[in-house]
């Protein structure tokens, strides 16, 4: 059986969150994620967050990051917190991934995850691809890392949660299945899939992690690189990954997860009826590719016209070089590769 086909949903309109602007609200949404919701100055810290990141612009008051809150609420429907503001995950991540895609349209920003890299610090490395756009060389090699203990010639490939389809469209044009579908919940993030990668065989379409839109033991292998965080429900979801896949069928995943719970990830695709392969910690090489970041993104800012250079400045150097990195340089979560089969 396969889950109905989910209506996708419109793109998150920002003239919702006004008066903050869309790269404040996507600092809110982050707030929002990230920041404990417990407290009586909870709009106040989320404020500070925002002036934090953003002091090129006045900053905002607390009851204007409160009201922006439960206006999303309001346009995403699903669970709320106490309060009225956004309680799902899900819906939380789709409108976040919505708005970069807004603020960052460029054809080459076509990887959004940490990356991997094996080489130190001053000697060659072979695991970047000189040929991938932008940032990305690194963001390719943790696909291939990700991929690496699957035969994927001639196979049926699922990735779950694509994101902006760099890694899905690289599975297609080096590994030579059959057939690649990308699969991601933001309808910005799909559109921006269709138009940036035209490979034989490969596919892009809205679909939700926990309702999968396909029939039983349709895929030899399904992929998901640094999405399970932002899924609404990682047990469901493996629980339709082990349903889609053929018997013998890999499952390959690359994430973040808590420290404290860093058997989580293999007892999750157990209890989803997986043989678990393998679990390795790879937060070291992430941190090398996160290391490699900044000179890379320097390259490649200076080809940028000022107004798209200033944004994506602040998006490398803050969203992704403090506060993601800072996850894992603080102990506070690893970086986890996981391979597991489906019985049969």
């Amino acid at each position: 059986m396969s889950a109905p086909a989910a209506h996708p949903p419109g793109p998150l309109d920002p003239a919702l969150l006004a008066p903050l602007d869309p790269e404040q609200a996507l600092h809110l949404l982050d707030g929002l994620t990230w920041l404990p919701a417990a407290g009586p100055d909870r709009w106040r810290r989320v404020a500070d967050h925002l002036a934090a990141r953003l002091p090129d612009r006045p900053a905002p008051a607390p009851r204007d990051c409160r009201d922006a809150a439960r206006a999303l609420a309001a346009a995403l429907g699903g669970p709320t917190r106490e309060g009225g503001e956004p309680g799902g995950a899900g819906a939380l991540y789709r409108a976040k991934y919505d708005l970069i895609a807004l603020l960052h349209p460029d054809p080459w920003f076509t990887f959004l995850n940490m990356g991997h890299c094996t080489a130190g610090p001053d000697g060659p490395d072979p695991c970047a691809d000189p040929e991938l756009p932008g940032t990305g060389r690194h963001g390719g090699a943790l696909y291939d890392l990700t991929a690496a203990p699957a035969p994927l010639e001639g196979t049926a490939v699922l990735d779950v949660g694509c994101g902006r389809g760099g890694g899905t469209a690289r599975l297609a044009r080096t590994r030579r299945p059959r057939t690649v579908t990308g699969l991601d919940a933001s309808p910005r993030n799909v559109a921006l899939c269709r138009r940036d990668h035209t490979v034989p065989g490969l596919d892009f379409r809205y679909g939700e992690a926990d309702r999968l839109p396909h029939p039983d033991a349709s895929f030899d292998a399904v992929v998901s690189v640094e999405s399970v965080h932002c899924f609404p429900d990682a047990g469901r979801f493996l629980a339709e990954a082990a349903r889609v896949l053929r018997p013998g069928g890999h499952l390959l995943l690359a994430d973040e997860w808590p420290a404290a719970d860093a058997r989580g990830p293999a007892r999750a695709a157990a209890a989803a009826g997986l043989r678990v392969e393998a679990v390795e910690d790879i937060t070291a090489g992430v941190l090398r590719s996160l290391d490699r970041l900044p000179a890379e993104a320097t390259r490649l800012l200076g080809t940028l016209d000022e107004g798209p250079r200033a944004a994506y400045a602040r998006f490398f150097a803050d969203r992704v070089g403090r506060d993601s990195a800072g996850l894992y340089r603080s102990g506070r979560c690893v970086y986890l590769r996981l391979h597991a089969r489906r019985e049969g």
